[in-house]
């Protein structure tokens, strides 16, 4: 059985504890803790410090729990077929103390943030988008650990760390709670990328809920909404472009990054067993690096002809750029369009500089991802078209994030199960 013993090499006023570790009879691990005492101040019986002051009671107690995580640590490293040395026994001190180089060691999160920013940048597949969400929660992150007076490791980061983080972004940096939750979802992907790279990481982590991280509001335009858009007649180029863009997005589900580079190049033609020709576009989709294969509706066939064939030009040169003109354009290009219905949705407000949930007209609400999230709302539902079908081209990977997109629940595809039961039923009343 291990046991863990403290004593003295000197006798001195400032005199260094040594510990050791006695693993048998003939393996006995010594080091020291680097803690200091006046010898005065020791026994030699209960090999621990003595006297009644504060300090000394202090020190005894962190020697108590040094040797309670030495024994712990031991006996799980034992079942693991650890070979013991001194060196072993000296990266175990420094733990309990959390005595690590903070400007190299990877235990730290910040460090292991860093450093996961890094690579994710070295390589293909993360778009700016991703890397500047990564940026912020190390900004945010440095922020509270600044005011907390304390460098976090990444297994001491638990379901309490995580809920006053969250409490930090919502109070002091004055943020949308849904803007925190996903803070705090980002923060969870990192630490199980730690995990993967073989860090500890708390056991509370994995069951600690985020909340939700999308709006409970959601815009979208529906068909209706669409032919008053079509409809619009305007001389300025770039509201026409917009409207044509938002016309083609809509019955092809992308987001912005996809949409707005999509050519004639994309597409191809196939040909079923019975001899009939259908059109198909395909295109990677650039943030999840997943390739999607959609059937060209009439609507978008139209609107290709007008262009001979092609695509609408875009705004700009840059990607991110022309999303902005796109998502500019947008606004004013549904304000024509009549699409004035009062509904709840995140504004911008300039004097506060933060979003505000607020009733106000759609046309103000509207956004770029109005396009994917129209065709997935407007499609689900209909007969016509399975969930698998219209998550095949969004892109979606389970049923229940389609869902929550779209702003339904399971309830909601109960309900549509049980109308067609109903439908059923009464067809077979009529013919009975």
């Amino acid at each position: 059985m291990a046991t863990v013993s403290y004593f003295l090499r000197t006798k001195s006023a400032n005199s260094k504890i040594q510990i050791q570790l006695s693993v048998s009879r003939d393996l006995k691990l010594r080091t020291s803790t680097d803690l200091i005492i006046n010898s005065d101040y020791w026994s030699d019986d209960t090999k621990l410090p003595k006297g009644k002051s504060v300090e000394i009671k202090n020190l005894s107690n962190t020697l108590r729990e040094l040797e309670n995580h030495i024994l712990n640590e031991y006996n799980s490293d034992f079942a693991k077929g650890i070979i013991f040395e001194t060196v072993w026994l000296k990266e175990k001190i420094n733990k309990f103390f959390k005595r690590i180089d903070i400007k190299e060691d990877d235990s730290v999160f910040l460090i292991y943030l860093r450093n996961f920013i890094d690579f994710k940048e070295s390589i293909s597949g993360y778009t700016a988008c991703t890397i500047r969400k990564l940026k912020n929660l190390q900004d945010r992150f440095q922020q509270y650990q600044t005011k907390k007076k304390k460098t976090f490791i990444i297994q001491d980061i638990n379901a309490k760390t995580l809920i006053d983080f969250k409490n930090f972004l919502i109070v002091d940096c004055d943020l949308m709670e849904t803007t925190a939750n996903r803070f705090i979802k980002n923060l969870k992907t990192v630490i199980f990328d730690a995990e993967k790279d073989g860090k500890q990481i708390h056991h509370q982590v994995r069951g600690f809920s985020t909340g939700t991280t999308n709006t409970e509001y959601k815009v979208f335009l529906s068909f209706d909404e669409l032919e008053q858009i079509k409809d619009i007649q305007t001389l300025n180029s770039d509201w026409n472009i917009t409207k044509d863009w938002l016309i083609i997005g809509c019955y092809l589900g992308q987001r912005a990054s996809d949409l707005l580079r999509m050519t004639k190049r994309m597409i191809y033609t196939k040909t079923d067993s019975e001899g009939n020709q259908f059109r198909f576009l395909e295109i990677k989709q650039q943030k999840t690096g997943e390739k999607v294969v959609i059937p060209l509706h009439d609507e978008v066939e139209t609107l290709l002809q007008k262009y001979k064939g092609d695509f609408p030009p875009t705004f700009a040169n840059n990607i991110d750029s022309n999303a902005v003109l796109f998502n500019r354009h947008l606004k004013k290009v549904c304000e024509l369009a009549g699409v004035h219905e009062m509904i709840k949705g995140k504004v911008y407000n300039e004097d506060k500089k933060k979003n505000e949930i607020v009733s106000t007209e759609k046309c103000n609400l509207v956004s770029s991802h109005v396009c994917r999230r129209s065709f997935a709302t407007n499609f689900y539902g209909n007969k016509m078209f399975t969930t698998p079908q219209l998550m095949a081209i969004t892109g979606h990977k389970t049923e229940s994030m389609f869902l929550n997109y779209i702003g339904r629940t399971a309830d909601d595809w109960a309900m549509q199960t049980a109308k067609t039961f109903k439908e059923i039923s009464n067809k077979k009343i009529k013919i009975s």
